[in-house]
């Protein structure tokens, strides 16, 4: 039986990068109080894994700097009223260039590992609580490096 499991992982924004993303959604008309992000981890493997692969694997995953959430509920996951998340991942039926050598570097590891894929959680308060703000305008994430 497959096992599927989601680890998170580092900062996905570095200070520049937030106040970069910020003016860029700022010049399109769209207002944040403040945006962050985390790398997320999704581990598909073949049977559930053992404490001592999930040690390795956690070590594995462990890179850049941590995350720590700078938001009024103190996780990415927490669901303040003011605060909107979304996740973005590869399109569906692909495989990034990031799963392909992860999923490599597990196996030489010693894992059973079928994929690994990385994404990432996006969360963000609005300056305005109304319901433009609530609309999708996520879109502009995903064009910005």
């Amino acid at each position: 039986m497959s096992s599927f499991c989601c680890l998170p992982g580092a900062n996905a924004l570095s200070a520049f990068r937030q106040q970069r993303l910020l003016a860029s959604l700022a010049a399109q008309g769209i207002q944040l109080e403040s945006i962050e992000a985390q790398y997320l981890h999704f581990v598909w493997s073949e049977s559930e894994l053992n404490a001592k692969d999930k040690e390795v694997l956690e070590s594995l995953l462990t890179y850049g700097q941590p995350f720590i959430s700078q938001s009024k509920g103190g996780s990415l996951f927490s669901k303040a009223a003011d605060k909107q998340s979304a996740i973005a991942i590869p399109r569906f039926g692909t495989v990034s260039p990031w799963a392909s050598k992860a999923t490599d570097i597990a196996r030489q590891c010693g894992l059973q590992v079928l994929r690994i894929e990385r994404g990432v959680q996006y969360a963000w308060q609005s300056k305005k609580h109304s319901a433009q703000n609530k609309s999708n305008w996520y879109w502009p994430l995903c064009m910005i490096e």
